[in-house]
Order: C-alpha cells, then structure tokens, then sequence
C-alpha cells in the first residue's frame, strides 16, 4: 500500500466521521498496484462532516483554502479563501478544499496572493511523493445511498460506492470514472492525459454491474452524448 495512504489514514482513522480515498489514488487502490503518478491527493467527506474535517486539520496545524468556481472561469482561475476560522460560514459553499501541511506550499502550486486571505493559484508539475497536500472532496449521502453531486437521479447505495483495500476505504472505480467525464477532464491539458489513462486502465476490469452503472450514468448527464468518451468506453 501507498504510504501517503497509510499516512491519510492514520490521520483520518479516529477523526469520528466517514471519508473515502478518491480521485487517482482511488483508482490505484481498486487495482492494487499504482498506475500511474499523481499530482494530487483527493479525500472524500460527506458535506454534513466538513466542519468537523476542517477543524480536524485545523487542529493538526494544517493550513486550509476553501475553492471557489466563479461562473464562466476556467478551473486556472478559481479563488481560494484562506480560513481562519471555524465560524467563518462564508465557506460553506465551497466545491472543495486545500489542506497544506506546513512549508510545503511552495512545492505544490503557485499561490499568488491577491488581497488579504483571497489566492489565485497556477498549476505546478508535481508528483505526489510525502503526504503533504489533500484535496477535500464533499458529496451527499441520503439514507443508504451516495448521492452523485447532488443529483437525486444519479445514486448508487453506499455499500456499493465505498469499497476496502486491507480495511482503507475508497471510492469505487466507477464513481470515480464518472466524476472524470466532467468537461475539465476532457479540455485541461493537465487532467485529459490522467484521465484517458485511468479510464484504459480500468474500463477492462470494472466488474459489469459497476460499468453499467457508470454507462448509465454518464448517458443520464449527457443525453446527447459526448463524443470524446466513446474511444475510453
């Protein structure tokens, strides 16, 4: 097992709330075996948990940015709110955040300060080696289903959508799959390569009940269709 997992989940194991490895490192874990780099290091918690995982890293002395999409902007132009405090509500709406462990921010991104506690920040080649950076993924659950942002049409029941590798919990492949059809994944030249790879790597050993779901998914989102997925499918 990764390291950097065997660290986040050390951290996270007795925090008193669920979470789930996600993203590429997600992926690596339903396959056994790392696939390929990564230039993250994603964590699912559920939205009725983020106050409590934002005090968590606050209290491991961790800096934590909350992210912002402003309408119409590329994802190279979001915001980030440094937070400074747990009863600062303004996050809340935040798609997810940035936890940085202390001095290691300059080997991450290129935070640019704009004016007090506000950043805009540029990507940076970066492989994930140290346990150092998690990004703070949040969705829903309702009752014993995952709810896929948000989307009541689009479910899947929890003991489906979190699996296990030697006790760590993660995401399953296909969530994982659908959230990568975004249209970030098929533009940015940063994310299209991983994403293609992750895809190839795992669309031949996706269990068939698991790649059905995620067809299904991806053609209730895109009723007409998206052509840069029929290759990958």
């Amino acid at each position: 097992m990764n390291e950097v997992i065997l660290q986040a989940h050390d951290l996270f194991k007795t925090a008193g709330f669920d979470y789930a490895v996600c993203g590429g490192f997600g992926i690596d874990m339903f396959a056994g075996k790392e696939l390929r780099s990564h230039g993250d290091f994603d964590i699912l918690v559920f939205k009725e948990d983020k106050h409590r995982a934002v005090q968590l890293m606050m209290d491991k002395g961790w800096p934590i940015y909350g992210r912002f999409m402003e309408e119409g902007k590329p994802a190279t132009q979001y915001l980030f709110y440094k937070i400074s405090n747990i009863t600062d509500n303004f996050w809340d709406d935040c798609i997810n955040m940035w936890t940085i462990k202390p001095n290691c921010l300059p080997e991450m991104y290129k935070f640019d300060r704009l004016q007090g506690d506000i950043y805009s920040y540029k990507p940076h080649k970066w492989h994930v080696q140290n346990f150092e950076f998690i990004e703070l993924e949040f969705d829903t659950r309702e009752g014993n289903d995952y709810v896929v942002r948000e989307n009541p049409r689009i479910t899947r029941p929890l003991d489906k959508a979190i699996l296990y590798r030697d006790g760590i919990p993660y995401l399953a492949p296909e969530i994982i799959l659908f959230y990568k059809s975004d249209k970030y994944s098929s533009e940015s030249p940063y994310a299209k390569p991983r994403t293609e790879s992750d895809f190839k790597a795992i669309m031949p050993i996706l269990p068939e009940e698991s790649k059905k779901w995620l067809l299904d998914a991806i053609d209730a989102t895109y009723p007409d269709g998206y052509e840069w997925l029929d290759g990958l499918l």
